[in-house]
């Protein structure tokens, strides 16, 4: 088997946890390559699969690959000591730990330790057990741009940060294009926090939901994370994840049926050099004082008001005096951690009553009934701004300004201006 060339090192964060310090261990194949393929490995270095991937990598079943083990962060206080941050890390729902891996380690590595990695995310990989094995998947799921390939043995998909919500927003979200393996046992653990097997269970059915790459081994009468540093087990699992990797790129499996009905399949955002000018509509002064983001129903009986603070919508019956103190629940905004907006950024209708709404975490879309059905994601990474139905849905950023086709029922001038709803329609 080829030689592994071992480095460790330090870097602590600066802009993405910024104090942090991640102590991290890099194993590099002696072999002559122009780049190499990654490994980010959560809770440091796991021979098993160093071992596995190396063996693959000299039989031509995969390529060379430098497997980073990054140990969990740890703060660094002005006294000298130090706070373990391990679930601030790994368990919450967001950017944060995946920014600090692109944007600070991985270039660190490459600057200090003179390694070259592919630039393809097809060649890169995430992996981690427990709350590494969320992290994982969290991190790839941020940076689907830079991560392709994700190994979690029995995720915590837990309420610490927000990670019990990540089932239901895979659903929802078009696929990303992630190949994903996930290991889980029979007698996973059971705390205040949540219950391993179960959430496992409905985050494996989400992702098929949503037409994933997905494959799932299930340990009978085992622990939690049981095979994660099994040398063969992580050979066939990295097997999978590494099937036919110089010929078939990793992509997405297409767009839920419930996606299907809102965007066309072959679609995306495209720039384009004009936005729809906003229908003036005679908002009542009380409403206009009271929210953010005001605009009529298709129909024009209701309004749906919205505040930027706020994780939800609200509706009004369209009467004169208005009365905003009379107001009903129209819909609950998903959220993650930290946003600077929770609520409607701008809000805007289309034929069928369906309300889009802006939001940092993407274009909610929310059916007359109230439900959120689907989340499109934002044309690029600067601030959203505002969103427009004309003849096809538009959004506009601090980048420039973005067009999306809708399906013709959406955009019909002969459909109904409300279409009746409910729960399974």
């Amino acid at each position: 088997m080829t030689d592994i060339r071992y480095e460790e090192g330090v870097l602590v964060g600066k802009t993405y946890k910024p104090g942090t310090a991640f102590a991290f261990r890099l194993a590099i194949p002696r072999v002559n390559a122009d780049s190499f393929a990654l490994l980010v490995e959560h809770d440091g270095e796991n021979e098993a699969n160093v071992r596995a991937m190396l063996r693959l990598a000299d039989e031509g079943k995969a390529p060379y690959c430098v497997s980073v083990g990054v140990q969990p962060g740890w703060l660094r206080y002005p006294d000298g000591s130090e706070r373990y941050m391990r679930m601030n890390g790994y368990d919450w729902f967001d950017s944060e730990f995946g920014d600090f891996v692109v944007h600070e380690l991985i270039p660190h590595i490459e600057k200090v330790y003179g390694v070259r990695f592919s630039s393809s995310p097809d060649l890169h990989m995430t992996a981690g057990a427990s709350s590494g094995g969320i992290s994982a998947f969290v991190t790839a799921w941020f940076h689907s741009d830079f991560f392709h390939r994700v190994y979690m043995a029995s995720p915590s998909f837990l309420a610490m940060g927000r990670g019990n919500e990540i089932p239901y927003l895979v659903r929802k979200y078009e696929p990303k294009p992630l190949k994903i393996y996930s290991e889980y046992s029979e007698n996973e653990p059971n705390d205040y926090f949540g219950w391993i097997r179960p959430i496992d269970e409905e985050a494996h059915a989400a992702l098929r939901f949503a037409g994933y790459d997905l494959e799932v081994k299930f340990f009978p009468g085992e622990g939690h994370s049981s095979r994660y540093r099994d040398e063969d087990e992580a050979y066939f699992r990295f097997e999978w994840l590494w099937r036919d990797w110089d010929k078939t790129p990793v992509k997405g499996k297409g767009l839920s049926p419930r996606l299907a009905a809102i965007v066309p399949g072959d679609g995306g955002w495209k720039r384009c050099d004009s936005f729809p000018e906003a229908k003036q509509e005679a908002v009542p002064e009380t409403l206009r004082e009271r929210y953010d983001r005001v605009v009529l129903s298709n129909d024009g009986k209701v309004w749906y008001a919205a505040r930027a603070s706020e994780d939800w919508i609200e509706m009004i019956v369209n009467e004169s005096p208005c009365r905003p103190g009379a107001f009903l629940a129209h819909s609950v905004l998903h959220t993650v951690p930290r946003q600077k907006a929770r609520g409607a950024i701008d809000m805007a209708v289309d034929r069928t009553d369906r309300l889009f709404v802006l939001t940092e975490i993407g274009v909610q879309c929310v059916r007359s009934f109230g439900l959120i059905d689907a989340i499109l994601s934002l044309p690029d990474g600067s601030e959203p701004k505002e969103i427009a139905v004309a003849d096809a849905l538009y959004v506009k950023t601090d980048a420039g300004c973005y067009r999306r086709a809708l399906c013709p029922v959406c955009v019909n001038e002969s459909e109904p201006k409300r279409r009746q709803t409910d729960y399974y329609d």
